[in-house]
């Protein structure tokens, strides 16, 4: 604060209470710290200094809020001092670069194309309410990084896929991926 550096609070959802209040004086206008452990100094921040937070339970998102155990709500006066930007999942094309760029030079763009229709396919359905777990964009990597060392999409899904999700979750997903990719055999 000080130095006009830039804080990024990670998941500040998961933040304790009164970790979530003292960034609340920071926030005001004109805001500073108080250290109440170094006999209640008080840090003003630099015209420079900037706060940032991401969190996944926020606003609107909040009715998610069961997918992310431990999670806390913000109060509206902490929500309030922020402007929130709702960030959604990555488009198919976006996606498919990002797995042929990760996953570089193993990945094809015509699989990493396939790979990025069925992941928007299960969001659809989650956004449908028919799948009750979202599926990441860490999920599909995970699943198309193992995919390439198995080389079997199926035998891949069960750790990265299957086995984080309920059995009916479980069995719509793999009718999700077996719409795409012909089982093996």
């Amino acid at each position: 604060m000080r130095e006009g550096l830039w804080l990024i609070v990670d998941e500040i959802d998961f933040a304790e209470p009164s970790i979530l209040a003292a960034l609340t004086a920071v926030l005001e206008p004109h805001g500073r710290l108080v250290l109440k452990e170094k006999g209640n100094e008080i840090v003003a921040p630099h015209a420079s200094f900037r706060l940032f937070a991401t969190a996944n339970v926020v606003g609107a998102m909040s009715q998610f809020r069961h997918l992310y155990q431990c999670a806390n709500l913000m109060n509206e006066a902490f929500l309030d001092r922020w402007r929130v930007y709702l960030l959604d999942y990555l488009s198919p094309a976006e996606e498919t670069n990002v797995l042929v760029r990760t996953l570089a030079p193993h990945m094809t763009r015509p699989l990493a194309v396939t790979l990025a229709a069925i992941a928007a396919d299960c969001r659809a359905a989650f956004a449908r309410e028919d799948l009750s777990s979202a599926f990441s964009t860490r999920r599909l990597l995970d699943w198309a990084e193992l995919m390439l060392r198995t080389g079997d999409p199926e035998r891949a899904a069960g750790p990265a896929i299957y086995a984080k999700v309920s059995p009916e979750d479980a069995a719509l997903i793999r009718g999700i991926i077996r719409h795409h990719i012909a089982p093996a055999g």
